[in-house]
């Protein structure tokens, strides 16, 4: 392939011709001479007839917490049996991204069959998806007439939103799945709760006999467990954080992580999760089981951003809740609450019988506002928060989320009264 280097002096070689044909001057013609010498030389002394060149480029790790350094690993091979003495190379690299070892754009030299590793090092840079590449190889002659190139795709690094290890609120959804799980049935079956006593049955097992409730009754009475179940949840993010710019930032990182740590725990548990990306970014993943789509979830999340929805974050919800979701599964709605609209949708979930639990998290009060127009705004819109709180918490179970106190204090608190059943 001709360089552009290459491409203007074969005009100017063809300008310089045509003008001498047509003038007749023979000399203005044989100032090509030198031209076609150039290239002549470039094709004996330059570049091989035909150049194999073998090159790949891995990130490692592809998926990331944020926590570790990012290695770009480049892998060349010249499997052509010449030198190639002219040699760039060049990683297309992010802004965002400050190399720590090694550059993106290299000149080399490539010796016949050699092979070459080019290491890159930087530190993980801030949840998001980050495209690195694509990884271009160029080799020219020495008088840069003739290129030779390779391409590699770029590779997708992707930090994710680490989930916190959290204990699980009780939840207690009206549709349960088939599947051993650790929500309460409310019917007989194996469990760790107690739920009612009976006569002993010949093949029942000893364990489970009430040994103070036998000498009562002077027979043998076995205590009977309630069955613990798995069931759906999806799990809605809700983006719009127009609070207050300052908080802003810590007040949707707070959601990010709630939703990756909720998901990722009720996946342990062995619930079927789905997760609501809504706002100025919107994203699904339907409900699914296992490792591989928790992997999912946290690829969604990372690509996460503050914004206000385009479309009314009630008519999203109850639209793909009941796309999505049995009838009488349970719904986890993380809100700052800026939208007020959200409260009609989650009231016709609740009048479908959906069970909806709602987890907001809360701004820090601003030490110092810029101005006073700025401190009546703000007032303002924690006082529309508080309504629609007042509002959400006569249909649904709402906790707030303050900044500073851990995601296990909050849910620990989301408790339904059990009743106890005996028999």
């Amino acid at each position: 392939m001709f360089t552009k280097k290459a491409s203007v002096y074969f005009a100017l070689a063809t300008i310089l011709l045509v003008l001498g044909l047509v003038l007749q001057d023979w000399q203005l013609a044989a100032l090509v001479l030198p031209i076609a010498s150039l290239f002549f030389l470039s094709n004996t002394r330059g570049l091989p007839e035909s150049v194999r060149i073998r090159l790949n480029h891995q990130v490692i790790p592809r998926d990331s917490f944020g926590e570790e350094d990012i290695h770009v690993r480049i892998e060349m091979s010249n499997e052509t049996e010449s030198t190639l003495g002219n040699v760039e190379v060049h990683e297309l690299i992010p802004d965002a991204i400050k190399l720590e070892k090694g550059a993106a754009q290299i000149r080399m030299q490539l010796k016949a069959l050699e092979e070459q590793d080019i290491q890159l090092v930087f530190a993980s840079p801030i949840r998001g998806h980050y495209s690195i590449g694509p990884l271009v190889l160029r080799a020219r002659d020495p008088f840069e007439l003739y290129l030779v190139e390779v391409k590699v795709d770029s590779e997708v690094l992707s930090v994710m939103p680490r989930p916190e290890r959290i204990r699980g609120a009780e939840l207690r959804p009206r549709h349960l799945g088939p599947w051993p799980g650790i929500i309460p049935a409310r019917t007989l079956g194996p469990g760790m709760e107690f739920y009612s006593m009976r006569g002993y049955i010949p093949g029942d097992d000893p364990k489970r006999i009430n040994w103070k409730a036998s000498a009562k009754h002077r027979r043998l009475i076995t205590n009977e467990t309630e069955a613990e179940r798995v069931t759906d949840v999806m799990v809605v993010l809700d983006t719009d954080v127009t609070f207050y710019e300052p908080a802003e930032a810590e007040l949707f990182e707070r959601g990010v992580r709630a939703a990756a740590s909720l998901a990722s725990l009720l996946l342990k548990q062995g619930n079927r999760v789905g997760v609501i990306l809504q706002g100025e970014e919107r994203g699904v993943v339907a409900p699914a089981f296992g490792k591989r789509h928790e992997r999912n979830i946290l690829f969604l999340l990372a690509a996460a951003r503050p914004g206000r929805a385009v479309i009314p974050t009630d008519y999203v919800v109850a639209l793909l809740a009941r796309l999505l979701l049995p009838a009488r599964a349970q719904i986890v709605i993380i809100s700052s609450l800026v939208d007020s609209t959200l409260v009609g949708g989650i009231r016709g979930l609740v009048a479908a019988g959906y069970s909806v639990l709602v987890l907001s998290p809360s701004p820090k009060n601003p030490a110092r506002f810029e101005s006073e127009s700025e401190e009546v705004a703000y007032r303002m819109l924690m006082l529309e928060r508080a309504n629609t709180l007042i509002a959400l918490e006569k249909i649904c179970r709402v906790s707030q989320w303050p900044e500073g106190i851990p995601l296990s204090v909050i849910l620990s608190k989301v408790r339904h009264v059990r009743s106890m059943i005996r028999v």
